[in-house]
């Protein structure tokens, strides 16, 4: 019988032997792994899908002023900057706010890092080129649900916003060009917003003493006087925009529009870089409208939050699986050592019983007993062939 089969017998008969112990070994790990499944805080997590179709980064009426994008790639990294700026620190303190997700005061230094920690449980994670999953981890279903919801409509009014903040800058940048032509009849580059502040009264005052001048000699209807006193609303208007913060600005001013000074003169040789400009700026208009109207489809919502029904963690299936495994690991151990222990003490009878061969006999213990010392020993310096 050779050495590998006969120690394959030696721990089938362990085993069998001590099953009872090895169940009992495991079904307690199970059982302690069992609570702590129960015990564990749950997590939840309900998410969404958005598809940001290629679209987004493309407007024909535009695209003379804001180079489209075309490469899957960079339109992927557009795609999650624009996502992940929707979490930003206002939304993450609004949704711990309302939720009373918040433990310490808005003024507390812990503040930082309770929104650190809870900006972790919102996920944005990618499913494809422009598809992604909108998400948020909660302690309950319900929360996990009406958190995800506002994350997603977060989201979208992100990426409206987006688009329409890009597309206002533009009409915003021409609006401003159209204005220095009209109320300075300057097309130099950066006429009004290089002018001073004191350059544009003494502006203002400049077309008063005109209206002045003229009023002496004709009535408000004439068309030179109709044409100063637009320009004198029109660098009021500015004045008053521009006004520093503390002296009078008014948020509630409006720009002048190409519509309230389509009468006024601009130099001949401008007019035709004028009326370019204001084709380009009813165009950003019409662009702006749509986007308000929501008329643009280039997002869609593939799947609306749902209220999950189990824990995400932790999970019943891995908590038994870890049970199980350390007991094993367990058992094993407390059987291994219980035999190496057993078999260090045993006498030679119980080890003949256990292997089941006969015992054939035993040496008994011996103990050496030392007789007198030799006449070598005491230092005689004689051989004992010579002591006779």
């Amino acid at each position: 019988m050779g050495n590998s089969e006969f120690d394959l017998i030696y721990f089938t008969q362990l085993f069998q032997r001590r099953a009872r112990l090895i169940a009992a070994i495991i079904g307690v790990t199970v059982i302690f792994f069992l609570g702590l499944y129960l015990v564990l805080p749950k997590k939840f997590k309900s998410d969404s899908q958005i598809t940001i179709y290629s679209r987004y980064f493309q407007n024909p009426l535009v695209k003379d002023f804001i180079s489209e994008q075309y490469d899957p790639a960079e339109m992927r990294t557009q795609r999650e900057a624009v996502l992940q700026q929707a979490i930003n620190d206002a939304f993450v303190d609004e949704i711990g706010e309302q939720f009373k997700l918040y433990k310490t005061p808005t003024n507390s230094p812990k503040r930082s890092s309770e929104r650190g920690d809870l900006r972790k449980r919102f996920e944005i994670f990618s499913l494809s080129s422009d598809s992604f999953g909108v998400g948020f981890i909660a302690n309950n279903p319900q929360l996990a649900q009406d958190v995800s919801k506002k994350t997603l409509d977060q989201v979208i009014h992100t990426l409206v916003e987006e688009r329409r903040r890009t597309i206002m800058n533009v009409r915003n940048a021409i609006r401003d060009r159209m204005e220095a032509m009209v109320l300075f009849q300057n097309t130099g580059p950066g006429s009004l917003g290089s002018s001073s502040r004191p350059q544009i009264e003494a502006r203002l005052s400049q077309i008063r003493s005109q209206i002045n001048s003229l009023l002496q000699q004709y009535t408000d209807r004439h068309p030179k006087v109709v044409q100063l006193r637009a320009r004198e609303r029109a660098l009021e208007q500015y004045l008053a925009r521009t006004a520093p913060s503390g002296k009078g600005a008014d948020s509630t001013q409006t720009h002048v529009t190409p519509d309230t000074l389509a009468g006024s003169d601009v130099e001949p040789g401008s007019k035709e870089v004028y009326q370019d400009l204001l084709k380009k700026y009813n165009y950003l208009n019409v662009a702006l409208d749509m986007e308000q109207a929501n008329e643009v489809n280039y997002y869609a919502v593939v799947s609306e939050p749902t209220l999950p029904l189990s824990a995400i963690a932790p999970k019943l299936v891995n908590f038994l699986s870890y049970g199980l495994g350390a007991g094993v690991l367990l058992a094993l151990f407390i059987l291994l050592f219980d035999e190496y222990v057993r078999f260090s003490v045993a006498d030679a009878e119980k080890k003949a019983e256990f292997w089941g061969i006969p015992l054939l006999g035993s040496i008994p213990p011996m103990t050496l007993e030392r007789g007198p010392k030799t006449p070598l020993e005491h230092g005689s310096g004689k051989h004992p062939n010579d002591w006779n």
